[in-house]
């Protein structure tokens, strides 16, 4: 059976669900396909949870890209009635190279992300439950937090889903030859092209999805 769409976004994982779920809320005709489901195990947006933080010393473009991101997931949550984002804070610690931890903080500050400052001794106060050794100054984003990951990905699938996008679990074959391919081949059957619109492939790996 061959079926026509817009796009096809191979691979279900962090990456892939927003893809289809922001091209189905733009009225595209759109196939998500996973070989083994939304966040699984063999992803790299696997497991039960993962941090999500603005600091990443002096590359600005990542604290750029996670206030956007933060933003869009707390609009999801309270769209959807889920609360999979946990302001838990995150807490940085340098010992005596703390060059990372000093560009952090003058990137934070540039781009307006509410931080926090201490000294060996403020640390010793504040958390006395942690193991200091070696451990000179530190640096808390109170604002970051913890994102429930399997589930959160599994929940833009399922709302992209309701949006219109058609989401399959199957494996697409390796694609062949060189420049733009007019349909990908999955073990469920074949999604053509078709129309003249490009089709948008993630990520193929070996025989399988990554």
């Amino acid at each position: 059976m061959t079926t026509r769409f817009d796009v096809a976004v191979i691979g279900a994982g962090v990456f892939g669900a927003w893809t289809a779920w922001h091209l189905g809320r733009r009225g595209k005709r759109v196939l998500l396909v996973d070989a083994y489901g939304p966040a699984n195990a063999r992803a790299s947006s696997a497991g039960e949870s993962r941090i999500i933080r603005m600091g990443y010393g002096a590359d600005e473009l990542y604290t750029r890209w996670s206030q956007k991101s933060l933003v869009q997931w707390k609009e999801f949550f309270a769209a959807t009635r889920q609360n999979l984002f946990h302001e838990t804070g995150v807490l940085w610690l340098a010992g005596k190279e703390d060059t990372r931890l000093r560009e952090a903080a003058d990137t934070l500050r540039r781009y307006g992300v509410p931080f926090e400052e201490f000294t060996r001794a403020e640390l010793d106060k504040r958390y006395p439950q942690i193991e200091l050794d070696g451990i000179r100054r530190g640096l808390l984003e109170p604002k970051s937090g913890v994102l429930m990951a399997r589930r959160a990905v599994a929940a833009v699938v399922d709302e992209a889903v309701r949006g219109g996008v058609e989401y399959r679990v199957a494996q697409i074959a390796e694609p062949r030859g060189a420049g733009e391919l007019n349909a990908v081949i999955a073990s469920s059957g074949v999604a053509d092209r078709g129309g003249g619109v490009c089709l948008c492939l993630r990520c193929v790996v070996g025989k399988g999805l990554s």
